[in-house]
């Protein structure tokens, strides 16, 4: 009976987790490309949805267009790469470098759309 109770304890425990807040990186270019990503704060860099716009063409995960496969962030980098619906190719890959000197933060990189074109792009978030 004590170890179904404890049973229960760790299970209820784990149902009462809290939720895992989330935060937003939006980049943009002198071109008019951008992108805005919802991601969770995780101890992994989590992507939840994402969307990009070039040129008139748009690329979302709401729709299923696209999906993230890959996704690295830490103090200086974010790294997420995303693909077609089928997982099958690479559509767009993003890098960004982060800098923090004392109440001054920066954020920017490369957002590349295979077939499209290459943008530099400067970002906000978390």
């Amino acid at each position: 009976m004590l170890r179904l109770f404890g049973l229960a304890m760790v299970a209820g425990a784990a149902l009462a987790a809290p939720a895992h807040a989330t935060g937003t990186i939006s980049c943009v270019s002198e071109d008019g490309a951008t992108i805005d990503m919802a991601i969770g704060s995780l101890p992994i860099l989590a992507v939840i949805s994402a969307y990009i716009q070039v040129g008139g063409q748009e690329w979302t995960t709401a729709e299923g267009a696209i999906g993230s496969v890959q996704a690295f962030g830490d103090a200086e980098t974010v790294r997420v790469d995303f693909t077609d619906a089928n997982i099958n190719e690479i559509v767009a890959r993003l890098r960004l470098f982060r800098v923090l000197e004392e109440s001054d933060f920066a954020m920017g990189g490369t957002l590349q759309i295979v077939g499209t074109g290459a943008y530099a792009v400067t970002c906000i978030g978390p």
